[in-house]
C-alpha cells in the first residue's frame, strides 16, 4: 500500500509540475518511430516501467499514438498489453490522441468478437445464461394461448412463481446489496467463514485468472496488476477493467459470477457516481421458442432477471449492427433489446468517461459501455415485429434502499422461519 501511495503522489507531482522534454529511450523510441529500438526493450522492460508516466506528463503509448506509429501502437497493445487508460497532463488517454483512424483502430476490439450481440455459442455468452424470465402466478389463471402448456415447460420460466415473487426478489436483492456494503457486516462474517474475507476474494479471482489467462497471454500482466491494484486500494474501478479485457475470464464469468461480483458488490458504494440513468442496447439472436417466452412473459407480465454480466452500449448503432438481420434460412431472429433505466440504478454501471476525474473504466472506449450486473430486475413493456430485426423493450424495476437494521432483521426472521420449519 505505502509503494502506491508514493508512486500516486510521484505521478501527481509530475503532472502538475512536467518537466518538458525529458524522457526514457524507451518513451523517445516509441516517439520517433525507431521500431527495431523498441524491439530490442519490449522483452526487457518491465510491465511497471512500460506503462510508467514518464516526467514530460505522458507515457510511450501517448507518444506512439499522437505521432502515428501504427506499428509500435500494435506492439505495445497486443504484444505487451500496455495499459490503455493512463492519462496524460492533458487529461487525455491514448486512444484520445490518436493521430489517424488507423491508431484508433488499434485500440478496437478484435474483429468478430463484441459483447453486444450474443450469436455464436463458443464465443458469445447464452441468451439462456444471461436472462431468467420469470411470471406472477395469478396471471397464470387467465386464459391461455393455444401453446401455453408447451410454454409451461419452457425452462426458462419458474412455474412455482406467485404473485408476490417479483416484490420478494426486489427485497432481497437491496437486502443482499445493503448488508454486503456494510463493513461492520464483513468483518464479522470474515470471523465466522474465511471465505468472506478480502484474502479468499482475492485467491479465488487469482484462482480464476490462472486458470483462463496463462502466463503466455499478453493480457496476463495487466491482470495481475488490476487484482492487485483493486484490492491494495479497495477500488472497484480496476475490477471492471478487468471484466472488459478480451480474454477467457471474462467468458468464464458466464458460467460462475461469484469470484468478480462478490467484490464488486462489496465496493458498490463507491461507482455512485456511475449509477446509470437512461436508455442502453443489446443484439442477441433468439430461436423461436426463445421468442415465445418473451411474447408470454410480456402478455402475463413478467419479469427478466439477468444471471450474469451482461454488456450494453450506449450507442444503438452499435448493438443494431452486431445484431445484424434474420435471412429467411435463418434458424434464429435478430432481436435488439432496449433498456430503460428510469432512476439511476446500482446494478448498471456507466463505464464511459464522464470526466477528467471519471475516466473511461472500459478497455475499449469507442464501445461506450453499460454494464449491467446479475440480478438487476427488468419488465417487458413491449415487443415490436420487425421483418428484419425484432425490438424487445424492457424497464428497469428499482430495488428499494433498505437500511442496515431492517436488512439484519430481515435476514434474522427468514432464519428463525427456516429453524421453526425444521425443528
Amino acid at each position: 500500500m505505502g509503494n502506491t501511495d508514493s508512486t500516486t503522489k510521484e505521478e501527481q507531482r509530475i503532472l502538475s509540475q512536467p518537466q518538458t522534454g525529458e524522457a526514457s529511450e524507451f518513451y523517445w523510441a516509441c516517439r520517433n518511430g525507431n521500431i527495431e529500438k523498441v524491439k530490442q526493450l519490449l522483452p526487457t522492460i518491465s510491465y511497471e516501467d512500460l506503462n510508467r508516466l514518464e516526467s514530460n506528463g505522458s507515457t510511450p503509448l501517448h507518444a506512439a499514438s499522437y505521432s502515428g506509429q501504427v506499428e509500435i501502437v500494435r506492439l505495445l497493445l497486443h504484444k505487451r498489453g500496455c495499459r490503455r487508460d493512463r492519462l496524460n497532463r492533458h487529461g487525455l488517454s491514448a486512444y484520445e490522441e490518436a493521430f489517424s483512424d488507423d491508431i484508433r483502430q488499434l485500440f478496437h476490439r478484435p474483429a468478430g468478437r463484441n459483447r453486444f450481440c450474443d450469436e455464436d455459442e463458443g464465443e458469445q455468452e447464452d441468451v439462456e445464461k444471461m436472462f431468467q424470465v420469470t411470471v406472477k402466478e395469478d396471471e397464470k389463471e387467465e386464459e391461455e394461448d393455444d401453446d401455453s402448456e408447451e410454454l409451461f415447460e419452457d425452462k426458462w420460466l419458474q412455474q412455482r412463481a406467485t404473485s408476490k415473487e417479483i416484490e420478494n426478489a426486489k427485497i432481497f436483492l437491496g437486502t443482499a446489496t445493503r448488508l454486503t456494503g456494510s463493513k461492520l457486516v464483513r468483518l464479522l462474517l470474515a470471523d465466522f467463514d474465511k471465505d468472506f474475507s478480502q484474502g479468499k476474494l482475492k485467491e479465488d479471482l487469482n484462482e480464476m485468472l490462472a486458470e483462463h489467462v496463462t502466463d503466455e497471454n499478453p493480457e496476463y500482466d495487466k491482470c495481475r496488476a488490476l487484482v492487485t491494484k483493486a484490492f491494495a486500494e479497495n477500488r472497484p474501478e480496476h475490477l471492471l477493467r478487468l471484466y472488459s479485457l478480451e480474454t477467457g475470464f471474462y467468458r468464464a464469468l458466464a458460467d460462475d459470477v461469484e469470484p468478480l461480483i462478490t467484490p464488486l458488490y462489496i465496493l458498490l458504494e463507491k461507482l455512485k457516481p456511475r449509477y446509470f440513468q437512461g436508455v442502453s442496447y443489446r443484439g442477441v439472436k433468439m430461436t423461436a421458442e426463445d421468442l415465445r417466452s418473451y411474447r408470454w412473459a410480456l402478455k402475463k407480465k413478467g419479469a427478466i432477471q439477468t444471471q450474469t454480466f451482461c454488456s450494453t452500449s450506449l450507442d444503438r448503432s452499435v448493438a443494431e449492427r452486431f445484431a445484424g438481420t434474420t435471412n429467411m434460412n435463418d434458424e434464429k431472429q435478430s432481436v435488439l433489446m432496449i433498456f430503460n433505466f428510469a432512476e439511476k440504478c446500482d446494478t448498471a454501471i456507466n463505464l464511459n468517461k464522464l470526466s477528467n476525474e471519471l475516466p473511461c473504466l472500459s478497455e475499449y472506449e469507442n464501445e461506450k459501455e453499460v454494464l449491467v450486473f446479475p440480478a438487476t430486475l427488468f419488465y417487458v413493456t413491449h415487443i415490436e415485429e420487425g421483418t428484419n430485426c425484432m425490438t424487445i423493450y424492457l424497464k428497469n424495476i428499482a430495488v428499494p434502499k433498505i437500511g442496515l437494521f431492517r436488512a439484519l432483521k430481515r435476514v434474522y426472521d427468514t432464519e428463525k422461519w427456516t429453524n421453526d420449519r425444521i425443528y
